[in-house]
């Protein structure tokens, strides 16, 4: 009876184990998604190809290039303020022009 008891007793931690690795690889991908996500935001950015490499190599997102100060920006990035600011622009534009597109094609 103790070695079905043990038996069970490993299954349960094998599974446990295995629970735990599909939970660490589904957060995996979910970062990896997101971080194409961003990617293939900078990329549509009207902005040198030089910047966008200097935005993606810093992490930056959608969400944080639109509430970012410029200011800020520059900091983060060692770069001018006026350029920070036609980082900041040029994201605003592209996200206004993607919800007037979207908006365009749910309405009837």
């Amino acid at each position: 009876m103790s070695t079905a008891y043990n038996k069970n007793e490993v299954d349960i931690q094998s599974l446990q184990s295995v629970r735990h690795n599909l939970l660490a690889k589904d957060i995996t991908l979910q970062r990896i998604k997101r971080r194409q996500t961003a990617i293939g935001f900078i990329n549509q950015l009207d902005i040198p190809a030089g910047l966008k490499d200097l935005i993606i190599n810093h992490g930056f997102t959608l969400d944080l290039l639109q509430s970012i100060q410029p200011s800020d920006l520059a900091e983060d990035l060692g770069i001018d303020k006026d350029v920070a600011k036609l980082i900041c622009d040029a994201a605003r534009r592209l996200t206004r022009a993607d919800r007037f597109e979207n908006k365009l094609t749910i309405e009837p």
